[in-house]
């Protein structure tokens, strides 16, 4: 029996979960082969490096990537493995992943060397904040972070080297502005980054206008004036997530890989204002 001669429910949700094991396949493959990732010291990511030597930017997006393939590895265990689909808790691995996938693309993106750096040193702070921060919080001190903290310093001295960057503000934009620019970094799909992080965090979070459109239902018991439901989350709606996750997963890998000197992006088509997003500004 084929996918073709079963009722059309199952026949679909059949196709899902095959497509569903193919992308947890290639993000495995892709897992393995970026342990032998390496910047080729004349490519312009060496460059951006040399320009963010406290905390390089090649290791901030090869960072996002590893993450995005963790969380994608703990999806398949708990779906494969375990044999499990809960109705919640695998929307939190779906929404680290495009989070990392887009915070990657924001950083790695512009075809602008000023730009990569200065996203670069905003990514630096905003972490450095929220770990003192959080120290702070945890022993009850209610100290704020310090301007004259030495990171801080360093960082500003890093900015401040490049004369396209002097003066610039080291505040990150929201996530949600991040992941909304990172967009156009790559090809269009039919849903975007945002969208499906919007979606997954809504779930995530138990927030029921957003459970009720992404939730399958089963019908327990009805009335005049009650329906009870059993909310259970499809493989349909995890397989279209994931889909789209590896596919700009992927596009975020290719896109190191060119900047680190590893080639072109085959049939990249991916454009910016006009110039394709390839062109890498190298000074």
């Amino acid at each position: 029996m084929t996918a073709n001669d079963l009722p059309a429910p199952i026949a679909e949700e059949s196709l899902a979960f095959a497509m569903l094991l193919e992308s947890f396949r290639r993000v495995e493959e892709l897992g393995k082969s970026m342990r032998k990732f390496e910047v080729h010291p004349k490519s312009a990511l060496a460059g951006d490096d040399a320009a963010t030597p406290y905390e390089t930017l090649s290791s901030q997006v090869e960072t996002n990537i590893q993450g995005a393939i963790d969380n994608v590895g703990a999806l398949s265990a708990l779906m494969i493995e375990a044999h499990v689909l809960p109705a919640f808790a695998h929307f939190g691995l779906l929404r680290n992943a495009l989070e990392m996938v887009g915070m990657g693309l924001w950083l790695l993106g512009p075809t602008a060397r000023d730009e990569r750096v200065l996203r670069s040193l905003q990514a630096t702070l905003e972490a450095r904040r929220d770990s003192v921060n959080a120290s702070n919080e945890l022993f009850r001190h209610t100290v704020r972070f310090p301007t004259d903290d030495p990171v801080h310093v360093l960082l500003l001295s890093q900015r401040d080297a490049r004369l396209g960057l002097l003066g610039r503000s080291l505040a990150t934009p929201s996530i949600s502005t991040r992941l909304a620019a990172a967009q156009q970094y790559c090809a269009e799909q039919p849903y975007t980054i945002l969208g499906f992080w919007r979606l997954s965090s809504g779930a995530m979070h138990g927030r029921r206008a957003t459970l009720r459109d992404l939730l399958e239902h089963d019908i327990l018991s009805s009335s005049d004036t009650e329906v009870r439901t059993s909310m259970t989350s499809g493989v349909i709606v995890v397989a279209n997530i994931l889909q789209h996750v590896e596919v700009y997963l992927f596009e975020l890998t290719f896109l190191l890989l060119e900047r680190a000197g590893h080639g072109k992006r085959a049939g990249a088509t991916v454009t910016n204002g006009g110039s394709e997003a390839t062109t890498t500004d190298n000074r």
